[in-house]
């Protein structure tokens, strides 16, 4: 494991048993006009209120980690998504929360303009990571996200 923040340790899958973790999915997206689309949870969200975070949620059971993303962005975004076209970023372990959660996290550019809207929390749109960074309540793991879209020229 590699320690990121005192909160984020990027993983090995090949190294790490995951069972008994609870694992979600969680994904940076590139609209069709090349905006960076994030989700803005409500006040009163259950985890993390207010918080700026990326698309995704907890894996269903026999579920991979595609499987699960295909799902949570078809649910969250309308979004048709071609499994080839999405990126792994890595899967971490996060221990804000007062579980120990396995997050695989991806980035998906939506080139064909699949999404129809954003059915779970408020859209946020940005023209480049700068400036989501600058929310105030940026969650830890989506900061390493787009720092890694940034390391690998997949955003700037």
């Amino acid at each position: 494991m590699t320690t990121i923040t005192e909160s984020i340790q990027l993983i090995d899958l090949n190294k790490v048993d995951v069972t008994g973790f609870a694992q979600h999915v969680g994904c940076v997206v590139l609209t069709k006009d090349n905006k960076i689309m994030l989700q803005q949870r409500s006040h009163d969200w259950r985890t993390f209120p207010d918080c700026l975070v990326f698309f995704g949620g907890h894996m269903e059971v026999n579920e991979t980690p595609m499987e699960s993303l295909v799902r949570e962005l078809k649910e969250e975004l309308g979004a048709r998504v071609d499994p080839s076209q999405v990126v792994s970023l890595g899967t971490i372990l996060e221990t804000i929360a007062e579980d120990r959660n396995l997050i695989h996290i991806y980035f998906w550019h939506d080139k064909q303009g699949t999404i129809t809207g954003c059915y779970e929390c408020e859209a946020k749109s940005y023209s480049d990571c700068a400036e989501a960074f600058m929310h105030p309540k940026i969650m830890d793991c989506l900061s390493w996200a787009l720092m890694e879209c940034q390391k690998r020229q997949l955003l700037r």
